[in-house]
């Protein structure tokens, strides 16, 4: 995969970066206050390494990029834990010659965090308030750029947040899906975000954790990973591993956060209160006696039976909602809860039994 013509284009809209991947056009556009990408190439590359991977092409670039030396070695040892994690992703040659690489001179400026209107970001943003200049906000991952309505209305709620606690907010456009639409955009999303961000020649940029310390699996964001998409000057920190139960605790707090609260993106009008994400969200709420003008209110405890628990990670989350809910004196969800939860337990003690069963068998038939 050839990154070649990469160019930087302003106008009263914002800054557009524009680049292909082989045959395919990239595009990504920055709006806001003063916008400079003075790490653009970077970005670019490391966007594109998850495509790479997952479709073993060797990364290369012409003579418009110039990539930083600390990228390409963090890259590489980024590549090197992904790889031994997923089955899906190979470590790829970054063909990278002498002339496309230099020492990253810029001085950063700013500090930022992702901004979705989901727990996570919530949560670190207000633990992070007094030290954040941005906040980020990308279109054309989760939310598609054609899906104008719904754009419109996620973008006009990252707005009002921001204007609330006084932050200015980055918008990021990106194509990625129009340009790779055989990958997975969920699969990418966290990696491609960083990615993108490298370009600003941000300070810090903050990533919201998705799990607990106690929750910690190979997953698409980590501590071990996140910092590694770095070009040496912008520093990427994993932060916020605490129960998404604290975390909602926390951010219950401010009528904005949840009245801006997007936990999913299922109907047109966000929320669709029905999948386990809102489920699981719902039935924090309900735990703590707290409400959203987001999210219907949990009062039928039987819709808990629709929530599919499938990772150990997601079994925890269940179980910090169950102790929560028991030690607030919320009997019937904990009990709804706890039900939920000894299916998945059930569920796993029969794997067990199989997997050791088949062994004991084949054992007994080699004999």
């Amino acid at each position: 995969m050839e990154l070649s013509a990469l160019k930087i284009e302003s106008d009263d809209n914002g800054v557009l970066m524009s680049w292909h991947a082989n045959n395919r056009a990239l595009r990504l556009k920055f709006s806001g206050d003063a916008i400079k990408l003075p790490a653009a190439a970077d970005a670019a590359f490391t966007s594109c390494l998850m495509p790479a991977m997952l479709l073993d092409e060797t990364l290369s670039v012409d003579s418009t990029f110039t990539l930083s030396r600390d990228l390409i070695k963090n890259l590489t040892k980024f590549q090197q834990i992904f790889s031994g994690w997923f089955d899906d992703l190979q470590s790829v040659n970054l063909d990278i010659t002498e002339q496309s690489l230099h020492d990253s001179l810029f001085k950063p400026d700013g500090n930022a965090v992702f901004y979705s209107g989901g727990v996570d970001a919530s949560y670190s943003f207000f633990e992070l308030q007094d030290d954040i200049d941005y906040l980020i906000f990308c279109l054309g991952l989760d939310i598609q750029l054609h899906e104008k309505e719904r754009s419109d209305k996620a973008l006009e709620s990252a707005r009002k947040f921001a204007e609330h606690y006084g932050k200015r907010l980055i918008v990021m456009e990106t194509n990625f899906r129009e340009a790779f639409p055989e990958l997975s955009a969920k699969r990418c999303q966290i990696v491609l975000l960083i990615g993108y961000s490298l370009a600003l020649g941000l300070r810090c940029l903050f990533v919201p954790a998705s799990h607990d310390v106690l929750e910690l699996e190979p997953f698409i964001t980590h501590p071990m990973t996140d910092p590694l998409l770095t070009n040496g000057v912008t520093e990427v920190v994993h932060h916020g591993m605490v129960s998404r139960v604290k975390k909602t605790i926390a951010i219950a707090r401010s009528e904005q956060a949840l009245a801006f609260l997007r936990v999913c993106n299922a109907s047109d009008q966000f929320n669709c209160g029905k999948c386990e994400k809102c489920l699981r969200t719902m039935a924090t709420l309900a735990a703590i006696g707290g409400s959203s003008p987001a999210l219907p209110a949990l009062t039928d405890f039987k819709q808990l039976r629709e929530a599919k628990i499938w990772t150990p990670g997601k079994y925890h989350m269940w179980h910090d909602i169950y102790l929560c809910a028991k030690q607030n004196n919320a009997q019937r969800l904990a009990e709804a809860v706890n039900k939920l939860c000894r299916r998945y337990e059930w569920k796993q003690l029969l794997k067990l039994l199989k997997v050791q069963s088949l062994k004991l068998l084949n054992d007994m038939i080699q004999r």
